[in-house]
C-alpha cells in the first residue's frame, strides 16, 4: 500500500481560514467554481498536459488547491494593491505517479504558481501570469452528483489520520434499492446491508487469504464500513467517513 502525508485532508481543512485583511473576500479575481489547466507556458517552454492527469485550481477564502496532475496541493493565495502572491509555503500530497511525463508537468507547475503575480478572467479563461509564467485555465462545468443505487464505486483513496493510501488491491461497492450491499474489500467478496442514513450493518464477506497489505487494507475498509459510518456525494466521488474521521473516497465508475 503506498503512503502519502494527508497534506490533503489539511487543505481542504485550511479552506476555510482566511489569511488577514489583505485577502479579499472570496478572491473575486480568480472567479468562482473549478478550473482546469488548458495551456501554460514557463520560461518559453509549452508544458505537456496529459489526458487523464488534470491540473485544476480553485480558490476558497485566501486559500488555493486542486490538482497537480499526480497530487494535491494547496496554500496561501492572497491580492493586494492588484499583486497576486501565491505562497510562499504550498504543500502537497507525496504520492509517485509512474508515468514521468505527469510528474514533469507537476513539478513544473508547482515550481511556476509562485512566480504568478496577475490574475485576470479573459472571456471564459482564467489567466494567470508572471515572471516567465502564464497559466491558463477553462471554468470545470458543475458535475451532478452520481446516484448511489446502481452505480459501480471504485476505492480511489483510504484516509486515517494524517495519513492518505491509495488502494493495495481494487475494491468496489454497489448499492441496491432493496438495501443491500455487495462489492469487494480488495481481497474478500462482501455482502450484507445498509441505510444511506445511518450507515453499514451485517457486512459478511469471504475468506480468502491475501498478502499483508491487501488483508491490511480489508481490515480498515470493513472498520469504517461500520454502523455509524456516513455516506456523502458529490459529483463523482462517493465519501464514507467513520466516527475516528478516517474515510474511504469511492470513484462512480459506471452503471452495475
Amino acid at each position: 500500500m503506498k503512503l502519502a502525508a494527508l497534506a490533503a485532508v489539511l487543505l481542504l481543512a485550511s479552506f476555510a481560514a482566511a489569511c488577514g485583511e489583505d485577502q479579499p473576500p472570496g478572491a473575486d479575481p480568480f472567479g468562482t467554481g473549478t478550473w482546469r489547466l488548458v495551456s501554460a507556458t514557463v520560461d518559453g517552454a509549452a508544458l505537456v498536459l496529459v489526458d487523464g492527469s488534470p491540473v485544476t485550481l480553485r480558490v476558497d477564502n485566501g486559500q488555493l488547491g486542486g490538482t497537480s496532475a499526480c497530487n494535491s496541493y494547496g496554500g496561501p493565495v492572497t491580492i493586494l494593491d492588484g499583486v497576486v502572491t501565491i505562497g510562499p509555503d504550498l504543500v502537497m500530497t507525496e504520492m509517485y505517479c509512474m508515468d514521468e511525463t505527469v510528474m514533469t508537468l507537476e513539478a513544473a507547475y508547482l515550481a511556476a504558481l509562485p512566480r504568478v503575480d496577475t490574475v485576470a478572467v479573459v472571456g471564459e479563461e482564467l489567466l494567470l501570469t508572471g515572471d516567465g509564467v502564464e497559466l491558463r485555465f477553462e471554468v470545470i462545468p458543475l458535475e451532478p452528483d452520481a446516484a448511489l443505487i446502481g452505480t459501480s464505486w471504485a476505492l480511489d483513496t483510504i484516509t486515517a489520520g494524517e495519513v492518505a493510501s491509495t488502494p493495495a488491491a481494487p475494491a468496489t461497492l454497489v448499492f441496491a434499492a432493496d438495501g443491500s450491499v455487495s462489492g469487494s474489500t480488495g481481497c474478500n467478496s462482501l455482502f450484507g446491508s445498509y441505510a444511506a442514513a445511518t450507515g453499514f450493518f451485517a457486512l459478511g464477506t469471504t475468506k480468502m487469504a491475501c498478502e499483508p497489505p491487501i488483508l491490511e487494507q480489508e481490515a480498515l475498509v470493513l472498520e469504517i464500513l461500520g454502523p455509524e459510518a456516513t455516506l456523502t456525494i458529490e459529483g463523482s466521488l462517493l465519501t464514507i467517513a467513520d466516527l475516528e474521521g478516517r474515510t474511504l473516497v469511492y470513484r462512480a465508475a459506471a452503471e452495475a
